[in-house]
């Protein structure tokens, strides 16, 4: 569990840097490690996606982890319903954070032929980063109390 939360926040933070050098790119045009900055875009989404998928594979998968973990020691209590509310906490904004980046992704291509203006794009992608970050701040609470459940279940004191 430890490894599979510490990778989330890896992948997520070197998310946030290559988000921040496209968003530098889209003011003054650079390579980076010879990539223009159209394949630095797409080597920033694959990171990107790649990272959000892992979060919620990683509350998928301790979801369902505790609940295998209750009917196999017959434990009673409500861990497994507190671990789906953290879902409905951290997948919404995630969920919408993944739709403003991608379609931002997607308008690059627009303002790159020049069928929107590229200040559209700059928008929508600073939009997406500020926005990055409260869904960030969201999943650090969310894996914070994700790690407080598993305790408190298996009797560990905190």
């Amino acid at each position: 569990m430890w490894f599979f939360m510490y990778s989330c926040y890896f992948f997520s933070l070197v998310s946030f840097l290559m988000l921040g050098i496209v968003f530098l790119q889209s003011l003054h045009p650079f390579f980076v490690f010879k990539a223009s900055p159209m394949s630095f875009l797409i080597l920033t989404s694959i990171i990107y996606l790649f990272a959000e998928t892992l979060v919620i594979f990683f509350f998928v998968g301790t979801g369902v982890s505790v609940k295998e973990y209750m009917l196999e020691h017959k434990i009673t209590g409500n861990f497994h319903k507190r671990m789906i509310a953290l879902k409905r906490v951290t997948y919404p904004p995630q969920l919408l954070n993944m739709l403003i980046l991608m379609t931002a992704f997607i308008f690059y291509g627009a303002a790159d032929t020049g069928k929107i203006s590229i200040w559209i794009y700059r928008g929508l992608l600073l939009a997406g980063i500020v926005h990055f970050c409260y869904a960030k701040i969201l999943q650090h609470r969310s894996f914070r109390d994700n790690t407080f459940i598993i305790l408190e279940m298996s009797g560990i004191k905190y």
